[in-house]
């Protein structure tokens, strides 16, 4: 009996050690490894995407290479403008971009030599009703991003304001959308992550956005809108899964809407991208940078509570002691290089558990 159940425990050791040393699902690697591959970041989204996925922007190991100059920015249309003229949502992406680059939006460098404020400037376009500069964009994205950058980089600030404008262009069905015209599910998802930084000043508008999607959520799990404007694809699918899970991560990985996020894992490519519907067998650009936001999300938690922890160590640096670093050669194989999710530990503890499941195999051959 002794034999049997010393058996069993060396089974059981060894067993526990079959998982991926770094702790990493399929999913989140193929992912990682898919924007270390291609490494171009275009724009502000992929940046926060890379951020989500745990990868490190500015760790030149990873050689990322960010497709746009925060010294001398331009617009979407690719025309130099000032901080000051950009509308809230650009320029809360802006700072949020900077953010997970480890680089303080309140000092930020220009290429005349000049630092600007980019957190007093977002400030400042938002007037007492809570109505903020959109330009050319869209006002309900502009408010919600105006919300998630604040909270990042002063979690005091009252979003009070914010909150009941933005509870204000609810339209009746529970959706948001675009300059009160009509809505859809993807800035509704946006929304609803965005209100819930208020705690529960605004649950009734979110439970009714909640009942929104539910209306409209198909049997494979698909938020598709019923006048079939939109198809199931992983871009709107991306943006409501983001936004669930920073309201409330349980309702995703347990709770209603747990088959909305296993349907978007259907479009994950072998190589990491994500097809933008499930008769396509390559990546859409935009749709892997939604898609990979909310995977990340998932995987590595809310990524304005990780950006906001961020920005406190940019103000607050801690002293580290680092170990010499060893001559390693990155040159051949891109592999992830630089995550934030403990990896450093879990190897530690997989290669314990090896030397140890060892030498427990070692004593119980003895005994047999």
């Amino acid at each position: 009996m002794k034999k049997i159940v010393s058996l069993i425990i060396v089974l059981v050791t060894l067993g526990s050690i079959v998982v991926p040393v770094n702790g990493q699902t399929d999913a989140l690697l193929k992912a990682q490894n898919y924007w270390l591959n291609n490494q171009e970041l275009s724009g502000l989204d992929a940046i926060l995407t890379v951020e989500a996925l745990g990868l490190d922007v500015e760790d030149d190991k990873n050689g990322f290479i960010v497709n746009y100059d925060f010294a001398a920015p331009v617009n979407s249309y690719g025309e130099i403008i000032k901080y000051e003229d950009m509308d809230c949502g650009y320029l809360s992406k802006s700072i949020m971009a900077l953010v997970s680059m480890k680089i303080d939006p309140s000092k930020l460098l220009l290429s005349d030599g000049s630092i600007i404020n980019l957190i007093e400037i977002l400030k400042a376009k938002i007037d007492d009703d809570g109505n903020v500069f959109y330009g050319n964009g869209n006002l309900e994205s502009s408010i919600i991003y105006t919300m998630y950058a604040l909270s990042i980089v002063e979690p005091d600030y009252d979003l009070s304001k914010l909150g009941a404008k933005l509870a204000s262009l609810q339209l009746d069905d529970g959706c948001w959308g675009y300059n009160g015209a009509w809505g859809g599910p993807d800035v509704t998802g946006w929304a609803i992550g965005a209100l819930s930084l208020c705690g529960d000043n605004y649950q009734s508008s979110i439970d009714k956005a909640l009942t929104y999607f539910i209306s409209i959520q198909q049997d494979d799990g698909f938020f598709v809108p019923s006048d079939g404007w939109s198809v199931a694809n992983s871009n709107t699918q991306g943006c409501v899964v983001w936004g669930l899970l920073e309201y409330d991560v349980n309702s995703v990985k347990t709770g209603v809407f747990k088959n909305s996020y296993d349907s978007l894992m259907t479009l994950l490519l072998e190589d990491g991208a994500f097809a933008y519907q499930a008769d396509q067998d390559y990546g859409d650009n935009y749709a892997t940078i939604q898609a990979g936001l909310a995977l990340g999300v998932y995987e590595n938690g809310s990524l304005v509570l990780n950006l906001r922890s961020q920005y406190e160590e940019i103000l607050n640096p801690q002293p580290s002691i680092s170990a010499p670093e060893k001559n390693v050669d990155y040159s051949t194989d891109k592999t992830v290089l630089s995550v934030k999710t403990g990896d450093n530990e879990l190897i530690i503890t997989g290669m314990f558990m090896i030397i140890a499941s060892g030498g427990i195999y070692l004593t119980i051959k003895k005994v047999f």
